[in-house]
């Protein structure tokens, strides 16, 4: 059965016409005949490759919900029917918060369709060509890696493949997701190919594609097909290692450090949101306490939960950099003040990227038509990933991962381990990535550990929510969810305005 692409990507290219008036110095907006002239077109073209990182519905919440929220990490921190949704997975996808990330991530395809197809012939400098192409090929391979994730399995299928030859408005779907991931390899190795390394980059082209983000996803990418594929272990290793032995990313010198916008750009930095107080990911404004203690604008959507602060091993210093509970004192623009709150629903707060609002002043924070957004940039891929990708690749290959292992956890300030086991790490990527997306959920997924997903969650709920040094009961914030069935609710539902504008050719995901 054939599949129809999502609305937004049904002309992949404008068709060339023999009118005479069609044939004259076109004037107005730009079209085939007469934008692909110049290195300047291509800048502007790739820069529209980028438009996800300043939408709410993909990095600002969006994608943070669906791998958040069903986890046993966090629950709602406020009433809202479509978050409570997801979390129960009782979804259509169909809530303004998730309903456009299908279709967004075909805008970028299409974008880069028309840069690979127009730009490889182009008479430009060969430096500027490949940089473009190198972009266009490392965000096509994103948006597949990512769609991937979210709606592809061994049972619907993958997700439909579009590139730059593609010319039917119908595509088969892929009968596996693995097809899907390989496409998106290629991608990302035919962009690791083009591109140069960060420390390459002119400061006006942070935050554009660089031959290790390129390299760190073809790690992802395969580490996430290597539920399906085993030889994808392999090339797991062999990616993280081109990344690690290129000698160009490190490990911040403590684990806060690598979540404080001083560092957007530092040594540990691979991919993130790039974010100021116009734009970016308002996530750090979703995450933070409801109201924000009417000093600025907090949703409290991201509460975290007594099974996520009790998941740390004694002596983690993540724990306290990541979980802020009652009593924790913390800097607030500049005044010290004690953690409570009075609409929290577990007695924990997220702590990770709350250092924009650390800083004296309003500075570092934005509030723009609801759009409270920050200079600190969200991480989506660090180097601690490339680290625990190979530990645990070569732990499924039966070989030794300490090493890498250890390189997290002696920042953690915990001690080596020998002979690290699967369940090791499995530890040690919950204590990393807590709070980051394509995390925790989708790792019990792929590990095939459904019972952390079904059991009820529980929190500290004190006497009175307004004074940080009242008692506090232990209580069950959320019930267990026996609804959750692997066979499908380890992906989410196609968006409905994208089934429904298939005609029928797009089945849904057996939502």
């Amino acid at each position: 059965m054939k599949n129809f692409i999502t609305m937004m990507v049904m002309v992949f290219f404008l068709m060339g016409c023999t009118n005479d008036f069609l044939e004259k110095e076109p004037k107005g907006a730009p079209t085939v005949s007469n934008f692909w002239k110049s290195e300047a077109d291509l800048e502007a073209a790739t820069n529209g490759l980028y438009l996800m990182n300043d939408f709410q519905g993909v990095y600002g919440r969006g994608i943070h919900l669906f791998s958040l929220i069903p986890s046993d990490d966090f629950v709602t921190g406020k009433p809202k029917g479509q978050i409570d949704g997801i979390k129960n997975f009782n979804t259509n996808s169909s809530g303004s918060y998730t309903r456009d990330i299908w279709s967004k991530h075909y805008v970028v395809i299409k974008r880069a369709n028309d840069i690979i197809r127009n730009v490889t012939d182009l008479d430009i400098d060969s430096n500027a060509k490949n940089f473009g192409l190198g972009q266009a090929y490392f965000m096509r391979g994103l948006a597949y890696f990512q769609l991937s994730v979210i709606y592809g399995d061994e049972v619907y299928g993958g997700v439909p493949i579009v590139d730059e030859s593609t010319t039917d408005f119908f595509v088969e779907r892929p009968d596996h997701v693995s097809i899907s991931y390989e496409f998106a390899a290629l991608n990302f190795e035919k962009a690791a190919e083009l591109l140069p390394y960060f420390e390459d980059l002119t400061p006006d082209q942070y935050g554009k594609a660089h031959k290790n983000a390129a390299l760190g996803y073809l790690a992802r990418t395969h580490l996430h097909n290597a539920q399906y594929d085993a030889s994808s272990w392999a090339k797991v290793v062999s990616a993280c290692d081109q990344v690690i032995n290129s000698g160009k990313n490190t490990l911040e010198n403590s684990f806060e450090d690598a979540f404080k916008i001083a560092n957007n750009w530092g040594s540990e930095y691979i991919w993130s949101v790039p974010s100021n107080q116009e734009g970016g990911s308002i996530f750090p404004g979703a995450s933070w306490e409801w109201d924000g203690y009417g000093e600025w604008f907090g949703w409290g959507y991201f509460n975290p939960t007594l099974e996520a602060y009790n998941s740390f091993e004694i002596g983690d210093i993540r724990r306290e950099a990541t979980i802020l509970k009652y009593g924790d004192e913390f800097s607030y623009f500049g005044n010290t003040r004690k953690f409570f709150g009075s609409r929290n629903s577990t007695g924990f707060q997220l702590r990770k990227y709350i250092n924009p609002m650390t800083i004296a002043g309003k500075g570092e924070v934005g509030l723009i038509n609801a759009h409270p957004s920050t200079n600190l940039n969200v991480p989506l891929l660090r180097y601690s990933h490339i680290l625990l990708m190979k530990s645990e690749a070569l732990i499924m290959q039966g070989q030794n991962g300490d090493v890498p292992l250890n390189e997290v956890r002696q920042r953690a300030g915990l001690a080596a381990i020998s002979n690290a086991t699967l369940d090791n790490l499995k530890q040690e990527r919950r204590s990393e990535f807590m709070a980051e997306i394509f995390g925790r959920y989708e790792d019990l997924c792929r590990w095939g550990d459904f019972s952390n997903i079904m059991m009820a969650l529980h929190g500290r709920i004190h006497a009175d929510k307004t004074d940080y040094a009242s008692s506090f009961t232990v209580e069950e914030v959320w019930p267990s969810r026996p609804q959750f069935d692997i066979n499908k609710h380890k992906i989410w539902p196609i968006p409905p305005n994208d089934i429904s504008t298939s005609n029928g050719s797009l089945a849904p995901n057996g939502w």
